[in-house]
């Protein structure tokens, strides 16, 4: 029996299929701004839905692209997403909720129990293999903190709104993350300077510049629709700073974007904290799991809070490490499933 894994976002499209022992056989991940309408979800649904034909095979599918303001609602987002996943990926579609899967159209008559999920169904799949620690999926535009204790999710929320408030989900990533949103001034060149509160700049551009930068992480047009490359990106930091980026030294840049690292990695630890502290309350020797394609960031929080980082890809036993922390969630509803219908 085959497995197939969905995580519908509103900025990309996460795949993966397992096998029936849970072993990741194949992971994709393609961009889909679904905000400019459901053609974008079509185009990709096109592209990588498995023929009818295909030997025995069920679906899972997980959802974040509710949100996006193509939709009044998340409501109104969660049955128009399942109606072009019904007609891609057929009937047999199992559709991960806060009470474990269910039909399309019990999904569609509790919207509020699918709507972004995802985090759940990773920290659900590190639960079951790992018994007790926190997930640290730091992704391309949110960073979800998920504490599990044996073998279940032990989150306080499951609504955006009181997960922000609770310090489990907080609202920043490597790339699509405005630099505006990190920093409102920095150090620079001997004095506090104030920095422009337009999107000149994102955190892609940060960690590019860094070398940081995981290859093809960053796969949306740049703030300037400029080139993604290091000379642009240090000329969309300085124009942060109100410069140019020719009469700058690059290492004055350079250490501009040191700095916004360090101020990303205090707003995840602070929630970390706020997290932890509902918990057992100490972080040192804690398990932390890192996912998203910013889990290299959760290692150095590991090693800075004295936790055990492990990667959600080697608690998979999967060799293909980097793809597979990308796309998490999808392998992990794959992987429910099949214990599921075991």
């Amino acid at each position: 029996m085959l497995y197939h894994g969905w995580d519908i976002g509103g900025a990309h499209v996460k795949y993966a299929l397992v096998d029936g022992d849970g072993r990741v056989l194949t992971v994709e991940q393609r961009t889909c701004a679904l905000w400019q309408g459901l053609d974008a979800l079509v185009a990709v649904l096109a592209e990588l839905a498995p023929s009818p034909d295909l030997a025995v095979a069920r679906h899972a599918v997980t959802m974040t692209g509710e949100l996006c303001d193509l939709f009044a609602t998340r409501a109104e987002g969660v049955v128009a997403i399942l109606g072009v996943l019904k007609r891609y990926l057929g009937e047999d579609l199992a559709v991960f909720s806060r009470n474990g899967f269910l039909s399309p159209a019990a999904a569609c008559a509790e919207p509020e129990a699918v709507g972004s999920m995802n985090w759940r169904a990773t920290a659900l799949d590190c639960a079951q293999v790992a018994g007790t620690g926190v997930l640290l999926d730091i992704g391309s535009t949110t960073t979800d903190i998920v504490p599990f204790a044996e073998g279940a999710v032990c989150a306080r929320a499951d609504r955006d709104g009181t997960r922000l408030a609770c310090g489990e989900l907080v609202y920043t990533g490597i790339c699509r993350t405005p630099v505006m949103a990190v920093a409102t001034q920095a150090p620079f060149a001997g004095a506090w300077r104030g920095l422009a509160a337009e999107y000149f700049a994102n955190m892609a551009d940060v960690y590019r510049v860094t070398g940081d930068l995981p290859e093809a992480a960053d796969d949306f047009p740049t703030a300037d629709q400029r080139p993604a490359d290091v000379p642009h990106s240090r000329a969309r930091l300085a124009r942060m700073l109100g410069e140019d980026a020719s009469n700058l030294d690059h290492g004055a840049l350079d250490g501009f974007a040191e700095h916004l690292i360090q101020c990303q990695l205090q707003r995840i630890e602070q929630g970390l904290a706020q997290v932890a502290s509902a918990a057992s309350g100490r972080l040192s020797g804690m398990l932390l799991v890192g996912a998203g394609v910013g889990s290299f960031l959760a290692s150095r929080i590991a090693a800075r809070c004295g936790g055990h980082f492990t990667d959600y890809a080697s608690l998979c036993g999967a060799p293909a490490r980097a793809a597979v922390n990308i796309s998490a969630p999808a392998v992990a509803v794959a992987r429910l499933r099949g214990r599921h219908t075991a």
